[in-house]
C-alpha cells in the first residue's frame, strides 16, 4: 500500500515536469525561431510477484503481465519538434527566414560556433551582420575586388573538425568592407542576340574584299561614312584607371565563296582628335554564317602598329585562353565574343598577315574547333536588329545598397551601376539534429537566446549553399516564426493538469487507507 503513495508522487513529479515544458511552449509562443518541446513518458521497472500466475508467458514470445506491479513513471527527454515554422514579413533587408532545412552559422566574440534558426539580424556600426546578443553572422566571401575599411571584428578559426565546408573559409558577413568597388578595366565584350543581314554590302574593296571598311577608315574623317558600313553597335569600355572609352563595331556585307555568308566586322575606338587615319582602329575581320543563317565561325586581324591601315601591319589576332579573339587596349588584351570561340585554343590558317589573304577567302584566320553558343550574332535576312551589347569594365564606386537572393548570395548595389556579390551566406546541416545515443543524449542542445549548439550526437556538420540538395532557401525581409501550436498545447495543459489532480489524489486516497488500518489496531 505504501507503494501506491510514492507511485503517486512519481505521476506528480514527472507531470510537473511535463507541465513545465507545456508552460515554456506558450511561454514562447512569440520567440523568432522557437522550436517547441514534448516531454516523453516512460514506466518504470516493474515488481514481479511471488507466484506469476499460469497466465505468464501463455502466449507465444511474450510475457502477460499479471503478476507484476509498475513502480510508477518518469520523464525519459524533452523532444525537440524541429518542424518549420510560419513566414512572417519584416522591413529590413538584415532579416532572414530558413524555408527548409538548415541553421545559420553564428559566432562569438570568444570564437565558440552556434546555430540558430533565428535570422532577426542585424547590421552595427562597423557594418558587421549580429543577433541582437552580438553574435556575428558567418559566411563566404566572394567579392575579391571590392576593397573598404578593414573588418575590425576578425573572425575566429573553426576548430571544430566536424564542420565541413568544402575548403571555404568562414567569415563574419561584414558589408563596409566592402563598401568602396575599384575600377576594373574591360577584358571582354560580348553581343548575343543580334542580327545582320549579310546581303547589303555597302563597302568594297577588288584587291581585299574582307577588310573593305579598314582600308576605307580614316579617323581624321569621322572614321566611315553612312554609306560605308552597313550597321553599328557603339559600347563603352574601361581603362585600367576606370575611365570610359567609346568603341564601335561597324558590320558590313562581304563576299563569300561557301554555301553560307559572310559579314565584315570593324572595332574601332571613337576620337575626335585623330593625327592619323588608323589612329583607333583595334580588330577587323569576318563573321561567318552557313547557308541558315547561323554563325560558324569568326576570323579576326589585330594591328601591330597602332595608327596603321596597311593590312601588312595587321596580324591574325592572339585567342584568350577560352578561345576567344583579342585585340590590346590600354595594355589590357580584350577578348571579343561574338558567341563562337576555339575548343583547341587554335587558329586553322598559316596566313599570319591580313594582307597573305587577298582574294582567297580559305586563307582567313578561322577558329580551329569553332563551338557556337545559342545566343550567338546570327545572319539571317530579315531585319537587322542590334538587342545586346555588353562589357565586363567599370568605373569606381561606393556601395549604395545590398540585396540578398534565396540562395544566400548577397549583392552589393554600388553608385557606378555594377551590382556585384559579396558573400554568399550558407547554411548547416547535421547527420542527426534530434540523435541519440545509448546513454540519452541528444543531438542539437538548446543554449538559450534562440541558439543551438552541436554535441557529439549531432554527427558530421555539413556547410553549404541554401537552395543546393536537401538545403532550405533563404528569405530576406522575413523572419521565421515559433512552431509551437497554441491549441494543441492548451489541450495538453488540460491533460497535464487532469492527470496530476488524479495522482494527487491517489497520494491522499492511499494515506487515508494507511490511516483506517493504522487505527484498527487502535481498536
Amino acid at each position: 500500500m505504501r507503494s501506491s503513495l510514492y507511485i503517486g508522487a512519481t505521476g506528480m513529479k514527472s507531470l510537473s515536469e511535463g507541465m513545465h515544458v507545456t508552460t515554456n511552449n506558450l511561454a514562447n509562443c512569440s520567440t523568432i525561431g522557437f522550436k517547441s518541446q514534448m516531454a516523453l513518458y516512460s514506466d518504470l521497472i516493474y515488481e514481479e510477484q511471488a507466484n506469476p500466475g499460469e497466465w505468464n508467458f501463455s502466449q507465444a514470445n511474450s510475457c502477460v503481465a499479471v503478476g507484476q506491479h509498475g513502480m510508477g513513471v518518469r520523464v525519459d527527454d524533452i523532444a525537440t519538434n524541429f518542424t518549420q515554422g510560419a513566414l512572417e514579413s519584416t522591413n529590413s533587408m538584415s532579416d532572414l527566414a530558413i524555408n527548409g532545412n538548415g541553421y545559420f552559422v553564428v559566432q562569438n566574440g570568444s570564437g565558440n560556433t552556434f546555430y540558430t534558426r533565428a535570422g532577426d539580424f542585424i547590421i552595427d556600426k562597423e557594418g558587421t551582420m549580429r543577433n541582437p546578443q552580438g553574435l556575428a553572422l558567418l559566411g563566404f566571401s566572394r567579392a575579391q575586388d571590392i576593397t573598404g575599411s578593414t573588418n575590425t571584428d576578425a573572425t575566429k578559426p573553426i576548430t571544430d573538425g566536424r564542420i565541413n565546408t568544402n575548403g571555404e573559409q568562414l567569415e563574419a558577413v561584414n558589408l563596409n568592407k566592402f563598401k568602396h568597388l575599384d575600377a576594373k578595366a574591360t577584358s571582354k565584350i560580348s553581343i548575343t542576340d543580334t542580327n545582320v543581314v549579310p546581303s547589303s554590302n555597302v563597302s568594297t574593296n577588288e584587291a581585299n574584299p574582307w577588310f573593305s571598311m579598314l582600308s576605307n577608315y580614316d579617323a581624321t574623317n569621322s572614321g566611315l561614312g553612312s554609306n560605308q558600313f552597313s550597321n553599328a553597335q557603339a559600347t563603352t569600355i574601361y581603362d585600367s584607371a576606370g575611365q570610359g572609352h567609346q568603341v564601335t563595331i561597324y558590320y558590313d556585307g562581304a563576299e563569300d565563296s561557301t554555301a553560307g555568308f559572310s559579314v565584315e566586322f570593324l572595332v574601332a575606338e571613337d576620337l575626335t582628335d585623330a593625327t592619323s587615319a588608323g589612329q583607333g582602329l583595334l580588330m577587323s575581320g569576318v563573321l561567318q554564317f552557313d547557308s541558315a543563317g547561323q554563325l560558324i565561325n569568326v576570323a579576326a586581324y589585330t594591328p601591330n602598329t597602332s595608327g596603321s591601315t596597311d593590312l601588312k601591319d595587321w596580324s591574325q589576332a592572339s585567342l584568350s585562353k577560352e578561345g576567344y579573339p583579342q585585340f590590346s587596349y590600354d595594355g589590357k588584351a580584350i577578348a571579343m565574343d561574338f558567341g563562337v570561340h576555339s575548343e583547341s585554343g587554335k587558329l586553322t590558317t598559316t596566313a599570319s598577315k591580313a594582307s597573305d589573304v587577298g582574294t582567297n577567302q580559305s586563307r582567313l584566320a578561322t577558329l580551329d574547333k569553332a563551338t557556337t553558343t545559342n545566343a550567338a550574332i546570327t545572319g539571317y535576312s530579315s531585319q537587322t536588329f542590334m538587342s545586346s551589347i555588353s562589357q565586363n569594365g567599370y568605373t569606381e564606386g561606393d556601395l549604395s545598397n545590398y540585396q540578398i537572393a534565396s540562395d544566400g548570395k548577397v549583392y552589393g548595389n554600388f553608385s557606378n551601376g555594377e551590382s556585384v556579390e559579396m558573400w554568399q551566406i550558407p547554411l548547416a546541416l547535421f547527420t542527426s539534429a534530434d540523435g541519440v545515443n545509448s546513454t540519452g543524449d541528444f543531438g542539437l542542445m538548446r543554449n538559450g537566446e534562440n541558439l543551438f549548439v552541436a554535441s557529439n550526437e549531432t554527427g558530421a556538420i555539413q556547410v553549404g549553399a541554401a537552395g543546393s540538395e536537401n538545403y532550405g532557401t533563404i528569405s530576406s525581409q522575413y523572419i521565421e516564426q515559433s512552431n509551437v501550436d497554441v491549441a494543441k498545447e492548451m489541450v495538453t495543459m488540460i491533460i497535464t493538469q487532469r492527470g496530476f489532480q488524479s495522482n494527487s489524489k491517489v497520494v491522499t486516497t492511499s494515506d487515508e487507507m494507511l490511516k483506517t488500518a493504522i487505527n484498527l489496531k487502535q481498536r
